[in-house]
């Protein structure tokens, strides 16, 4: 990776003095990690050093950190700087609490999480998908649990994280319209009035881009502290880009004169039941889904195929949520408007 600025890891830090870091990255390391360990000073620093894991997984992110910056704007790139600094400030938060072993966690099991957790956005910045390069914006808040519970997602905090994508380029009136929607669709899944005891993560990530279609989903989790668990709901949005930004119809996807509202619902079911037993689940998930198949405000494009997703009661219970399903474009290629929408891209999946 280049050296020409310091990589956003655990140990370059915001908060460390300016050269400090500069010096780490001059310096030359025998570490697997990042950076030099011999300068180690925190508790997170030393718990890379001390766990190859850990080190190559510093490492992987100091490097998929660095390819995404190369491939963005300046102002992308400074827009991603500002969303590590984010998360940097967090994991070092969570991951260094003197709560972190209630659950019988450590500080390296809570590093190698929230590590795999960001590798998972980096590999949503600094990609080109049809004609666009897309970057990803996170940010992070953290605070103490009011009354000193060790609930929720990280054991004596409160958390606030929000996720979501922006083109990069080219930009343009659809791609700034859309820019904007992204934004407009965090501040509508984001509830003001809520008590300050619940964490609350609102995601919103790429599906499928085609040459002018763009396909996202919207995850908005919420962990009220004190409760059995978390809750959460999920959203797809399918816009068309150019020449002008609308939402994506069934026309899109669908030949009009195919009979695909028929046979949509048939296809979903039986994708399901291909991993699951009806016996097991009530009349309420088929329900769901036989209903959630013919509206093209429910589908996710996705490189498998066609998605359908559900909200943690949407089914009629949480713990029987169907979870996603996807129909594959071999199934229903014969349907399609334009044969190439089974050939969009979507973002890769960062290894494990």
């Amino acid at each position: 990776m280049s050296r020409s600025e310091p990589p956003l890891t655990l140990f370059s830090q915001v908060l460390r003095p300016a050269a400090v870091v500069l010096a780490a990255v001059a310096a030359v390391s025998a570490e697997a990690a990042s950076f030099d360990c011999k300068l180690a000073k925190t508790n997170a620093e030393r718990t890379i050093c001390a766990s190859t894991r850990l080190s190559a997984l510093d490492e992987r992110m100091a490097q998929d950190y660095a390819r995404a910056v190369h491939a963005l704007s300046p102002a992308g790139a400074a827009a991603l700087k500002k969303s590590q600094r984010s998360w940097l400030q967090f994991v070092t938060q969570v991951c260094a609490s003197p709560e972190i072993g209630v659950r019988g966690d450590t500080p390296e099991s809570c590093l190698a999480r929230k590590f795999h957790d960001r590798l998972a956005e980096l590999a949503q910045a600094g990609i080109r998908l049809g004609p666009y390069v897309f970057n990803r914006i996170d940010s992070y808040a953290v605070t103490r649990s009011p009354d000193g519970d060790l609930d929720g997602w990280n054991s004596g905090f409160v958390t606030q994280q929000v996720g979501y994508p922006q083109i990069d380029s080219p930009r343009n009136a659809a791609s700034n319209a859309w820019n904007a929607l992204q934004v407009r669709a965090l501040t509508a899944n984001r509830n003001d009035d809520e008590e300050n005891d619940t964490d609350h993560v609102v995601d919103i990530t790429l599906g499928c881009v085609g040459a002018d279609i763009v396909s996202t989903e919207t995850v908005s989790s919420q962990y009220s502290h004190g409760t059995p668990h978390g809750v959460f709901d999920r959203a797809a949005a399918n816009h068309v880009l150019s020449p002008v930004l609308r939402d994506m119809t069934a026309s899109d996807v669908f030949s009009d004169d195919s009979g695909w509202e028929e046979r949509m619902p048939t296809l979903f079911w039986e994708a399901y039941l291909r991993t699951h037993d009806a016996k097991e689940n009530p009349p309420s998930v088929e329900e769901a889904i036989r209903e959630a198949a013919p509206n093209p405000g429910a589908w996710l494009l996705t490189p498998a195929g066609l998605q359908i997703s559900f909200g943690a009661y949407e089914a009629g219970c949480y713990a029987c949520n169907p979870g996603p399903i996807t129909v594959p474009w071999s199934a229903i290629k014969p349907m399609l408007a334009a044969p190439d929408i089974a050939t969009c891209k979507g973002p890769p999946t960062a290894q494990r």
